[in-house]
């Protein structure tokens, strides 16, 4: 299993005390707030750091730890609700990066906790950044890499697929 090096730096949420009544979707919708920010250690790519902006009418995003059963149970499709694949370009061509003598795919994915706010205006909206380990797997150093990221609510409704411009490393 690859481990997951994502951190979820923070959430702004808009509570429900607000009176401004926001008409969002009740699908979630996730767009890039910047282009990936890259860090260096010895002058080597070490982390990749993706900031991106979302919206939820109906505010239903996040699972607790007792979210256990299904459909978010281990194993389900929907076990985990952030969705981040790794993508290799060579000479153009983009394609999921393999795990070596594995029939699985390098992804990051992870579990964003509850965040849905309480009283009656449910619909939220804020900031999500993730900090990812450049290299994606041991033994394989890309030359170029994106993203793509995607969230699902509790209602099982997917946001729209994000995807990071193409980012050069060196390793």
């Amino acid at each position: 299993m690859v481990q997951k090096y994502i951190k979820i730096f923070g959430f702004l949420v808009l509570a429900a005390c607000q009176t401004t009544e926001f008409n969002f979707p009740k699908e979630p919708v996730i767009s890039l707030n910047e282009s990936p920010k890259q860090f260096q250690l010895n002058g080597k790519d070490s982390a990749v750091e993706i900031s991106f902006h979302y919206t939820d009418g109906d505010g239903d995003i996040g699972l607790s730890s007792a979210d256990t059963t299904a459909p978010f149970n281990y194993g389900s499709p929907y076990f985990y609700n952030l969705l981040v694949s790794v993508y290799r370009v060579d000479n153009g061509v983009a394609q999921k990066i393999a795990i070596p003598l594995s029939n699985d795919t390098v992804n990051f994915n992870d579990r964003i906790d509850n965040i849905t706010p309480t009283g009656k205006n449910k619909a939220i909206f804020g900031d999500i950044t993730l900090k990812i380990k450049a290299l994606p797997y041991p033994g394989i150093q890309p030359d170029s890499m994106y993203y793509t990221i995607q969230i699902i609510d509790r209602q099982l409704h997917v946001s729209n697929l994000l995807q990071t411009p193409t980012l050069k490393f060196n390793f």
